[in-house]
């Protein structure tokens, strides 16, 4: 199959799966939260389940068709000025109701010399790149400990860091994930977890199109730094 043909197929198959996936999600939200029905504690764990599968579902073809566009030089960036106190309120806004609920403490810790510094870029794609890095780090984070996003300014870029305790990356593996269908089991949880770094793929993709590159460094059973530089305007 031709690559054209190829994008054309996965978006195609998007089109087909995205209204009952989201009808999914939306009879199940309803069910959990309309006061019309009686659910049973044990009804309403695998409701709530299966709400969070409908919902993993949907981002990843999002971002397996989003991937698909960049590599085929289809992608649209629409670039403007933002504050990076602004940028990351967006983001804990995205965040932190999924991280209270797998009770995992989350905060933002901003360098004082980046008050009021901008950069100009797609912000609701480098919001993604949060958003994607930092689910990584709150489904393989155990309950109560933390994940931090640090902004420290660096000369000219500020430098973003996701940092958690508990993606635990083996180091002869570090230099694959950003592979897509990449396989690496998880420290943690010792599970095989390829769907996964289908998102990190996205994210190296977007960020390597911000003319950067992410890092990631890991210790095990200590640590994982994901980290990327943006130019400041």
């Amino acid at each position: 199959m031709s690559k054209h043909k190829n994008d054309e197929f996965i978006s195609i198959i998007w089109h087909e799966l995205r209204t009952p996936m989201t009808s999914i999600r939306w009879y199940i939200s309803m069910i959990l939260e309309w006061d019309m029905w009686e659910i049973t504690p044990e009804a309403r764990k695998a409701l709530n389940h299966c709400y969070d599968s409908s919902v993993r579902l949907i981002n990843l073809v999002n971002d397996v068709l989003a991937l698909s566009k960049i590599e085929s030089w289809k992608m649209e960036y629409y670039k403007r000025d933002i504050e990076i106190t602004d940028l990351l309120k967006l983001v804990y806004n995205d965040v932190f109701l999924e991280a209270e609920h797998k009770k995992v403490d989350f905060e933002i810790e901003i360098d004082k010399n980046l008050k009021d510094k901008k950069i100009n870029i797609d912000h609701d794609k480098l919001r993604q790149v949060f958003i994607n890095l930092i689910n990584n780090a709150i489904k393989f984070t155990d309950v109560w400990w933390k994940i931090i996003i640090k902004a420290t300014k660096i000369k000219h870029k500020v430098r973003f860091e996701i940092i958690d305790n508990g993606i635990w990356i083996p180091k002869n593996k570090l230099e694959n994930i950003f592979e897509k269908f990449s396989q690496v089991e998880s420290s943690l949880q010792r599970q095989n977890t390829s769907w996964l770094w289908i998102w990190l793929a996205l994210c190296k993709s977007f960020i390597k199109d911000f003319w950067s590159q992410i890092n990631v460094e890991s210790e095990v059973w200590k640590w994982s730094n994901f980290s990327f530089e943006i130019d400041l305007i």
